[in-house]
């Protein structure tokens, strides 16, 4: 049946004139858009990292995202967003994801519903449920590339912009996607609070971010309790062409589950785009840290949290293998622009652990840990090739491929197969 939705879906939107839908008056002004996403994704050796995965896998993921924006007024809106996400052919049930959020399967339910009111021209207030972007997703990140999404707010955004700042003060707690409650709801326990400053005309970027789980589940070194996090950071961040860099200092502090809190998160991006060259080449160097715990049993928690990063994409390879927690990630990449719609990306990724007796961490948690750390801390090597096409204002698609090749520290911790992984994406806009 999902499978006849998909194309009936896609003859709908191939078909149809959406220009009825924008500016309509009633009063208020309405317009609909949004957009529908297939992505086929293949998947070899992963059983490596879960027993539950199959040694080869693939499932086709279907994502529809309906928007309608109302206007009241030159100050006053509303947006609300239907999100609909299935998958054909699950790797694993739901049920696996039962205390997690669900990253392939939420039928439709409300991604955002928000009311957005300009106070004067200074002042903007946003509450309702909505997405947060700082930070280049490594602060706060949707995590879009997931079919779910990974961040989606209830939350109070004040924005304050003068000629000199933006300041964003934000308040909230991010939704768990969960294909067996209707609306999603939000995670018990775990409130944000977070100050955001951009400064116009510098490249300076200044936050503080507090988090508080008041859940019971945070394992620390010697008891299960509750965390307490602060997270003091700057950002530097421009282009002086052809150069451009980004740079990320944060520190966190607090306690987790009774232990003190010292742990940070570092990020360098510089690139050089040769313009006088065809297709623009871009080069870009990274080196990012997480840090890990170098003693699992002083009291201290060492590992980084990583905030509310995004995961997916060009942050931490296209794999999802790794996040930004006990990580240090050397990388290169290279972005060729054969037209001024296509773009292909080639990334190489050395990825090691930070400290060798604290975790292998992905997104969604552990993979492995060697409590002697007598494995090392070398995780292995990520290659990607991504190419991207757009063929009109409609419609895009993405191919990708990568390979991942392991190192020691896997080698030693168990079953070290080379990972492949490929994928086939067509998004539809209307």
């Amino acid at each position: 049946m999902r499978v006849i939705n998909v194309f009936l879906l896609l003859w709908i939107i191939w078909g149809i004139n959406f220009s009825i839908l924008k500016n309509v008056s009633f009063g208020a002004n309405l317009n609909i858009d949004g957009n529908y996403r297939l992505r086929y994704e293949f998947y070899d050796n992963y059983n490596i990292l879960n027993p539950n995965y199959k040694s080869q896998q693939s499932f086709l993921l279907s994502r529809l995202r309906v928007n309608f924006n109302l206007d009241f007024s030159k100050n006053l809106s509303f947006r609300f967003q239907l999100q609909d996400s299935e998958i054909i052919d699950s790797p694993v049930s739901d049920t696996h994801y039962k205390e997690k959020n669900n990253p392939y399967h939420d039928p439709f339910d409300i991604n955002e519903f928000y009311l957005k009111y300009k106070m004067n021209k200074n002042l903007e207030i946003r509450l309702g449920r909505q997405h947060l972007l700082f930070g280049n997703k490594r602060i706060f990140g949707p995590g879009d590339w997931g079919n779910t999404g990974r961040y989606r707010w209830d939350a109070l955004r004040i924005i304050y912009n003068t000629k000199i700042a933006e300041t964003n003060f934000i308040i909230g707690r991010h939704i768990h996607h969960n294909p067996h409650i209707w609306p999603n709801k939000t995670y018990n326990g775990v409130t944000a609070i977070a100050l955001y400053n951009s400064f116009k005309n510098t490249p300076l970027e200044f936050f503080w971010i507090y988090k508080a789980d008041t859940s019971g589940k945070a394992k620390g070194e010697k008891k299960t309790g509750n965390s307490y996090t602060h997270f003091i950071g700057l950002r530097f961040t421009g282009k002086e062409s052809p150069w451009n860099y980004d740079i990320i200092l944060v520190k966190e502090l607090g306690t987790y589950a009774g232990d003190k809190i010292s742990a940070y998160g570092l990020v360098f991006i510089l690139g050089y785009t040769f313009l006088d060259l065809p297709w623009k080449p871009q080069l870009i160097a990274q080196y990012v840290v997480g840090s890990g715990d170098k003693n699992p049993e002083d009291g201290k928690h060492e590992t980084f949290d990583a905030i509310f990063s995004g995961a997916d994409t060009i942050l931490y390879g296209w794999m999802n293998l790794c996040f930004w927690r006990n990580l240090r990630e050397h990388r290169v990449d290279l972005v060729l622009h054969p037209s001024k719609k296509q773009s292909l990306r080639i990334e190489y990724h050395y990825f090691t652990l930070d400290k060798d007796k604290d975790a292998w961490y992905s997104p969604g948690g552990v993979w492995r840990r060697d409590k002697t750390g007598d494995a090392g801390t070398e995780l292995g090597h990520e290659i990607d090739f991504i190419w991207k096409k757009i063929f009109n204002k409609r419609i895009n698609a993405f191919i990708g491929y990568s390979i991942f090749i392991p190192g020691k520290f896997i080698k030693k911790t168990g079953k070290a197969s080379n990972l492949n992984y490929g994928f086939l994406q067509i998004l539809f806009k209307f």
